[in-house]
């Protein structure tokens, strides 16, 4: 039961070959779900191929910055208001790799990093959770959360999302070993230095510390955490200047909460559209009051411990999305004419921390139907594991095939072919190379990067429409298209 977190380690009193064979069993799975996990990150949505689309922050700003500047530099410069470490870690190699790998070394390093989270997630949730397939299920949802496909997979620019929940479960199963701290300490460091926002879970350190056999052993993970915190906030007040690129309409975040997360939960995001453009918030609140009604109905029959991280969880869960969204702006997200999945990167710790909620009390439920097997039938816990699988397995094969904010390229590998053939011709003969807006630092905000002589600019996506502002893009010297 999740109040148990303390859990016995079988292992420990198994013979010493058996253990040795369990280790490269667990092991064999854990590469091999590492594989899987992202490679099916890389494969979805239609259209082009995320390994070969360049995403906007990533090219425009990772990338053109460590094509110019030191790994130090770029680890201490913020991008949109703060520092985004993880991001400048992963983008910095591919500064000195051959340009043309460029797109998928972004790509693959993004979808690893999201199946070790993953596998974090396992790990750490087998001290929480009983049953297995409620620990699979969250493991799984990581890296295949049907609405991460639109705009979040294959992104470094959108890790610090799933970085945020890494932290969550690092500091909801408190590790009892020093290692086990520092371990988590790290994790929790690069969370909170790749985004603020990260500090929106730190609540859940209290259920960590309150089952923690040694308090003070299990304070080293949260404390790291603030210290992180802490010069995120010295980084934005003395290194960044305010941005909000539209305003917040405060009555609308409930809302965009409800139809975004709530609903998308249930439906998938691709059935949003049919649902909510011709019903609008009538569809939405109808939804809204059955899924209450349900984690009012398991909140009830769950013991203490389950009911206080399932409440945290939905309590986090709408303060990311309320803040985030506050930050950026609620501007058209519900729009029913035109309706689309825009900003669907603020949804994703959302949707992950709802979820949490749902599998911990129906974890609690199966759990409980197996000690009263008077009242429910023998296989229940199974069932509602097989249930609960089945739910998001349709979701994600209907969303599989959205289009995405890449669907439409460009083609990385096709840019760099148009760029060579440009460098090919006399300088005299080349056409001007526009000079995308956000690419350096200046002082507190962005600065163009205008291209000299023998520099050719090529497209990242999004594709831009006519008449648009061309804000992201890679200036590449010619010298490396030739080498």
């Amino acid at each position: 039961m999740i109040g148990r977190l303390d859990v016995v380690d079988h292992e420990d009193a198994a013979p010493l070959p058996t253990r040795g064979r369990r280790r490269w069993v667990a092991g064999g799975l854990c590469l091999g779900w590492l594989v899987v996990a992202t490679w099916l990150q890389l494969i979805r949505g239609t259209g082009h191929r995320t390994y070969d689309v360049l995403w906007a922050e990533d090219g425009g700003v990772f990338l053109n910055q460590a094509m110019r500047h030191s790994l130090w530099e770029n680890l201490a410069g913020p991008h949109a208001g703060y520092l985004q470490v993880v991001a400048r870690l992963i983008a910095q190699p591919a500064g000195s790799l051959p340009i043309e790998w460029a797109a998928g070394w972004m790509a693959a390093s993004s979808a690893v990093v999201v199946a070790l989270i993953s596998l974090l997630v396992w790990f750490c949730s087998g001290r929480v959770l009983t049953n297995l397939w409620a620990r699979a299920v969250l493991a799984a949802l990581v890296p295949l959360l049907p609405q991460m496909g639109f705009e979040v997979g294959g992104a470094i620019s959108n890790l610090h999302w799933y970085l945020a929940y890494a932290a969550f479960w690092v500091l909801l199963a408190a590790p009892r070993t020093v290692r086990g701290q520092l371990g988590a300490a790290g994790v929790v460091v690069l969370a909170a230095l790749s985004d603020p926002l990260t500090a929106l879970v730190l609540p859940i350190a209290v259920v960590g510390l309150l089952r923690a056999p040694n308090r003070r052993l299990a304070l080293i993970a949260p404390a790291a955490m603030i210290v992180a915190l802490a010069v995120q906030g010295w980084v934005h007040l003395t290194m960044t200047v305010p941005f909000r690129p539209n305003p917040t309409v405060v009555g609308d975040l409930p809302k965009i909460y409800a139809l975004r997360v709530v609903m998308s939960a249930v439906v998938g995001d691709r059935a949003l559209a049919w649902l909510y453009v011709p019903l609008g918030l009538t569809i939405v609140a109808v939804i809204s009051v059955l899924v209450l009604a349900g984690l009012a109905a398991l909140l009830r029959i769950a013991d203490r411990p389950a009911r206080l991280v399932a409440v945290l969880s939905l309590l986090m869960s709408v303060a990311y999305l309320v803040v985030a969204l506050g930050l950026r702006g609620t501007v058209g997200i519900l729009h029913r004419d035109g309706f689309a999945l825009a900003e669907s990167r603020y949804t994703i710790v959302p949707l992950l921390l709802l979820w949490t909620a749902v599998i911990v009390l129906l974890d609690q439920l199966a759990t409980r139907s197996e000690a009263n097997r008077g009242s429910l039938k023998v296989g229940t816990p199974a069932l509602i594991g097989i249930v609960t699988a089945a739910f998001l397995a349709v979701q994600l094969l209907n969303d599989w095939g959205l289009v995405t904010v890449r669907s439409a390229g460009p083609s990385w590998s096709a840019g760099l072919h148009a760029a060579e053939a440009t460098c090919r011709k006399p300088p005299a003969q080349r056409d001007p190379q526009p000079a995308p807006l956000v690419a350096e630092r200046q002082g507190k905000g962005s600065a163009p990067l205008v291209p000299g002589p023998d520099d050719v600019t090529v497209a990242v996506a999004p594709v831009l429409s006519p008449g648009a502002t061309l804000l992201f893009a890679v200036v590449v010297p010619c010298s490396s298209l030739r080498n």
